[in-house]
């Protein structure tokens, strides 16, 4: 069973998308609101509705256009009354044109055909509650804010439909809001208290907005979400402490080197020490990646943070045993004494979202190398094929990219030169450059290229 909606002008003006179940189930009340609530039949189609499990969403890419602001009434238009009432309609006018506000949108236009499926599994009582659907859907005038006319039909077609694939995933990255049992009563009792928050005596009470149930929704073309954790370099005394951006290679080595320790502290068994460390199964492997001080006006791209990741297929009790016993790691440069060692990050680290964040436009941090060289038989570059060859190494399906745009120098503040970079001996031949990706959808990171992942190179920043 599934709900196609479609907007009139093929726009968009809410803050999530695809807009979530939960928004579509609120604008289905409301058309049943402003025709019959009464009816018992939409009460029961409503409430089987939220009963389902999530829906799957079928949704077109959207091009997010920048803000645009509108002068619109404000809440004080009672005071036009006053004026009314006394006659002076010139005064009337006047304030009239004070009462106004600027607010500003964030406009999402639509590609294609500018609709959105929401495919739910049905059970055995949802043909009994075709008819009641079929009234919602004609009901529904809206969806997102008031100026996002649509409308909506029920289908029961077995082809997939159009856009791009949106399911209820736990390793999603998109929390959406989704429907559940008793919802219509939390957004019946919201709506009455709104209607009775402005007391006899004029007092405005506050009406909270209620916790609704969220879910993780995962698109098809996003790239597989990873085990993370940021560690900063700290000294042996609990210092500051820091390394060159052309150390990362040394920096990454030592680091390999602490998880080793770790997973042996951890009693782990040897080939699962072994597949930690990349001696195997990829599919279990801790990667090590510095992290350079760049991209803000103050960056001079030192490295002094270390970033972990792993695959959602490595076991979560080992990650933690591994991970738990690096805190307080030593750091130890091939016979010598420690240099540094590891220590959890502050929560208010103010690069972390820059690495970790959710945006459309990634750029390189480190230089990435590319898997090979691209170029006929002139020696004249391929960039296309460069790009194709660079996504399949890093398992990305190139459908989730809109442009790839290889940089002449580095465009972050700090960030290294690929020249300058001083990769491992099995990598040094393998061309050396930086780039922009522009995402169908946004990602989330961490998010790395390349075949120095690992060593440092290829790390992606989000765009600010």
């Amino acid at each position: 069973m599934r709900i196609r909606v479609t907007w009139l002008d093929r726009a968009y003006h809410g803050q999530e998308w695809p807009p979530s179940p939960l928004r579509l189930y609120s604008a289905l009340v409301a058309g049943a609101g402003s025709t019959c609530m009464t009816d018992p039949q939409f009460k029961a189609a409503l409430e089987h509705l939220a009963r389902l499990d999530p829906p799957t969403i079928y949704a077109p890419t959207t091009i997010e256009l920048g803000p645009t602001a509108a002068s619109v009434p404000n809440n004080d238009g009672d005071v036009i009354l006053g004026f009314q009432a006394r006659g002076d309609d010139a005064g009337a006018r006047r304030k009239t044109s004070k009462l106004r506000t600027i607010r500003v949108r964030h406009r999402h236009q639509i590609e294609g055909e500018g609709a959105v499926t929401y495919v739910w599994t049905p059970n055995s009582t949802t043909p009994d509650h075709r008819q009641g659907l079929n009234r919602l859907a004609a009901g529904l005038t809206a969806l997102g804010q008031g100026i996002d006319t649509a409308w909506a039909s029920v289908e029961v077609d077995s082809d997939r439909p159009d856009g791009l694939r949106w399911e209820p995933n736990a390793q999603g990255a998109h929390q959406l809001t989704v429907p559940y049992d008793g919802v219509l009563d939390v957004l019946e009792e919201r709506y009455q208290a709104s209607r009775r928050r402005i007391a006899v005596d004029g007092t405005v009470r506050m009406v909270p907005e209620p916790q609704h149930r969220q879910i993780p929704y995962r698109c098809e073309l996003d790239p597989p979400r990873r085990r993370w954790t940021l560690m900063s370099l700290r000294t042996l005394e609990d210092g500051q402490w820091s390394a060159p951006g052309n150390a990362a290679t040394a920096v990454a080595a030592m680091t390999r080197h602490a998880v080793h320790q770790a997973a042996q502290r951890a009693g782990l068994g040897r080939e699962i020490i072994a597949a930690l460390m990349g001696h195997g199964d990829d599919r279990q492997r801790i990667l090590t990646s510095p992290i350079p001080n760049v991209g803000h006006v103050y960056a001079d791209g030192r490295i002094r943070r270390v970033l972990l990741t792993a695959p959602l297929t490595l076991d979560l009790e080992i990650w933690r045993a591994v991970t738990y016993r690096l805190i307080g790691a030593e750091l130890s440069p091939p016979e010598a004494p420690p240099a540094a060692m590891l220590a959890p990050t502050d929560q208010g680290d103010r690069l972390q979202h820059r690495y970790l964040g959710t945006a459309s436009t990634w750029t390189s941090a480190t230089p990435v190398i590319l898997p090979g060289f691209d170029t006929n038989r002139r020696g004249k570059p391929r960039p296309q094929k460069a790009v194709r060859r660079l996504l399949a190494y890093s398992g990305i399906d190139p459908a989730l990219v809109e442009t790839v745009t290889f940089e002449p120098a580095p465009i972050l503040r700090g960030a290294m030169r690929g020249a300058d970079a001083q990769p491992p001996r099995h990598l040094a031949h393998w061309p050396r450059v930086h780039l922009s990706i522009q995402w169908r959808v946004p990602v989330t990171g961490p998010l790395a290229l390349g075949a120095g992942v690992g060593y440092g190179y290829g790390v992606l920043m989000a765009a600010a």
